[in-house]
């Protein structure tokens, strides 16, 4: 029956993490809330499993990393070619440029993780403050609504300020309950980037800097003792995460061309005021 228990409860979270890494109310925040409600109903949940979050967070980096495959293959042998040959430097530029801005962008984040991780880690434990940066997401989603649907300028007119800006953006959803996919096209859609443009480069974004946060928490992983005797939930959480995050993935960026994010805007709203009032 304990194994059971867990198979249900660590599916449930790795499904909450999938759905809610590319969606715009915070991965991080939710199993924030749900593990705090979990515990309230006396599932003995870990608090701040580190080798739980790695698992689910591999299978949404895995998943999003399927779905731009062709792009990040077509990246990395621009960025190379236009290093060691100088020959197809020009026929490169572009995509070598692009590649340096989002070198640029992941600093802050990557930084903030780095110098400021037990302060992030700490609030892992406080649904309240989850609460709070929920209404700060709800805000930036409104502003997306309002403001953020009229910019022209493409992937190619991507310049070192626009990196700098969602480099902030993402920085600031280092903590759980700000959605760093929101944060992000925030910062993107706000500064006049399409939003083809503005999704492109927040989840290329994201990668460096979630695989630069994985490998600061293997130490951990591999030191935990959870490891094995939840290895099948954790496993099939896992899975859970990153095919949910992939499908996920696609479902927020139909909400974008439709231009229907403050509906997300509403959800911030409503689960931020719960968290502050409840848990």
């Amino acid at each position: 029956m304990e194994l059971i228990k867990n198979i249900i409860v660590y599916s449930i979270l790795g499904a909450i993490q999938g759905f809610s890494e590319p969606i715009p109310i915070s991965s991080s925040g939710h199993l924030v809330i749900f593990q705090s409600i979990f515990k309230k109903l006396g599932l003995m949940v870990p608090i701040n499993d580190i080798t739980f979050e790695v698992i689910v967070n591999t299978g949404s980096l895995l998943a999003i990393m399927y779905y731009y495959r062709q792009q990040i293959i077509g990246l990395f042998i621009a960025f190379f070619s236009y290093i060691f040959d100088s020959r197809k430097r020009n026929y490169y530029e572009n995509e070598f440029r692009y590649c340096v801005l989002l070198i640029v962008a992941t600093i802050p984040a990557a930084i903030g993780g780095f110098f400021l991780n037990d302060k992030i880690e700490a609030a892992f434990s406080a649904p309240k403050l989850v609460g709070c940066c929920l209404l700060v997401t709800a805000i930036f989603l409104l502003l997306i609504h309002k403001f953020g649907y009229h910019g022209k300028r493409t992937a190619r007119k991507i310049n070192l300020f626009d990196a700098l800006r969602l480099g902030f953006f993402q920085l600031l959803a280092l903590l759980p309950g700000i959605s760093r996919s929101g944060a992000t096209l925030t910062g993107g859609m706000l500064g006049g980037l399409t939003q083809k443009a503005a999704r492109d480069f927040s989840f290329f974004m994201f990668m460096p800097v979630s695989i630069g946060a994985i490998i600061l928490k293997l130490g951990d992983f591999f030191r935990s003792t959870a490891l094995s005797t939840l290895w099948l939930p954790y496993l099939i959480a896992f899975i859970v995460s990153g095919v949910v995050t992939y499908f996920s993935l696609k479902l927020l960026f139909k909400f974008l061309s439709n231009r229907k994010l403050h509906i997300f805007s509403v959800y911030c709203l409503f689960v931020g005021i719960i968290c502050v009032l409840f848990l």
